[in-house]
């Protein structure tokens, strides 16, 4: 009889202490959390659109590759990330081969998706999360300046060759924005 009065006794205890509350021990504000409660949309990611060209006999032609890759962006003169556009379907094109590339004279359009990246990818210490959190960049709504540094094209070869462009756009951050759309940019190549 002791023991079931004993078990029962325990049982009540339980049951009593895992009441739940209010109130959690590991709880911040919102102002200094990375995720939030609130209904709010947080920004995540810029949208751009290149369309490289070469001059050949005085004529514009879109170069027709499959992808362009490691879009290098900064935002107000610190690293946004590195980033390779949405695969475009050549066959698409009426292209012909001049020079070292394959080119068409309708406007092939790379469309490129660039969310923050950290970088490093993959974060294993304490200290490794301690960086990304000093040093995350969280666009809050306003105006910045998004340069598109360079980018990299394979030619007919095979050879991968980067570009330096002159691309600065100055973006708005609206409140409760996901994204945002830097526009749509023609780059000459040589």
């Amino acid at each position: 009889m002791k023991k079931i009065f004993t078990l029962l006794f325990l049982a009540l205890l339980g049951f009593t202490s895992c009441e739940k509350d209010n109130t959690d021990a590991y709880s911040y504000n919102s102002s200094s959390t990375i995720y939030s409660s609130e209904n709010s949309t947080r920004f995540k990611e810029l949208l751009l659109v290149l369309k490289p060209y070469v001059i050949i006999n005085g004529q514009k032609k879109y170069v027709v590759t499959e992808t362009v890759y490691n879009v290098k962006l900064t935002v107000n003169g610190k690293t946004w990330g590195s980033f390779d556009s949405y695969d475009v379907n050549t066959s698409l094109y009426v292209n012909s081969s001049q020079g070292n590339y394959q080119v068409s004279d309708t406007a092939v359009r790379y469309a490129v998706i660039a969310p923050f990246q950290s970088i490093k990818d993959t974060l294993t210490t304490a200290g490794e999360y301690a960086q990304l959190l000093n040093n995350i960049f969280v666009l809050e709504p306003g105006f910045y300046f998004c340069k598109v540094e360079s980018f990299e094209i394979r030619d007919l070869s095979g050879a991968v060759r980067k570009f330096d462009t002159p691309v600065l756009q100055a973006v708005e951050i609206k409140e409760n924005s996901r994204s945002a759309f830097l526009g749509e940019f023609e780059v000459l190549i040589y």
